[in-house]
């Protein structure tokens, strides 16, 4: 009921920040930024003082930069921050190496959700779209997995995530994806790869979550969000879906999601 409840509350607000666009969309995400990288941070034992401060502040420069100048100029604020981190040479190399995953892994994400809100016409709903799958791809895998069990996914990296949970995030994915796309009145099958792709996304990033904080041994990324954990625990699958579908749009174009 807590994680209902949690849902409940976070979820119009996600969607009404991404309704609203510039500045309320970034201002969204630099909250997300901030707490992720902090429990970053924390999962990764990163101790020196440079590279904490960098841990927090160089995805919220690529989001700003991002921002203020474009996608573009927040990649290029990227490649600075990866410099800065590798060059700090007062820090062990583990640290520098778990602050480099920790900037691309939290980067990336602000940079495509960026490109993915800025593209005209279809800005809206590209991220509605996006955080659509992502939701029911978490809603899916959590219901089949807890109704249906059996075979582990992958029992040394995360022993709770089933073959069944797998098989039941695409499938509530593709039903909403389907759906979707017979009220908008547009062609299935290009809405339907899309979610395919985006609801693999989803759980290689809750997979990936699962491997640091079992490298770690950290049971939860934080407890800021009550029944869900912490922001990394609840945005784990945005993280990889976010960059796949901007490399989509950027590939192939945004005609799939012409709902209008």
């Amino acid at each position: 009921m807590l994680r209902v409840l949690s849902a409940l509350v976070l979820v119009p607000v996600a969607l009404f920040c991404v309704w609203l666009g510039s500045p309320w969309f970034a201002a969204m995400l630099a909250v997300v930024v901030l707490a992720a990288g902090a429990e970053w941070r924390a999962i990764a034992v990163i101790e020196r003082t440079g590279l904490r401060m960098q841990s927090i502040m160089v995805p919220l420069f690529v989001l700003v930069a991002g921002e203020v100048a474009g996608p573009a100029a927040g990649l290029v604020v990227l490649v600075v921050g990866l410099a800065l981190t590798l060059g700090t040479f007062a820090a062990p190399l583990n640290e520098r190496i778990w602050a480099l995953v920790a900037h691309v892994h939290l980067s990336l994400a602000v940079v495509a959700l960026l490109y993915l809100r800025l593209q005209p016409g279809t800005g809206l709903d590209l991220v509605v779209f996006l955080f659509a799958m992502v939701w029911m791809s978490d809603i899916g895998g959590y219901v089949a997995g807890r109704m249906i069990g059996g075979p582990r996914l992958a029992p040394t990296v995360s022993p709770n995530k089933t073959w069944s949970g797998a098989v039941g995030a695409v499938v509530f994915a593709l039903a909403l994806a389907a759906l979707m796309a017979r009220l908008a009145g547009v062609a299935p099958e290009p809405v339907l790869g899309v979610a395919l792709l985006l609801s693999l996304a989803t759980q290689g990033g809750d997979l990936f979550e699962s491997w640091i904080k079992r490298h770690f041994d950290v049971k939860d990324s934080g407890t800021l969000i009550p029944g869900h954990g912490g922001v990394l625990d609840r945005v784990d699958g945005l993280l990889f879906a976010a960059p796949a579908l901007a490399l989509i749009a950027l590939l192939f174009g945004t005609d799939f999601i012409l709902w209008r």
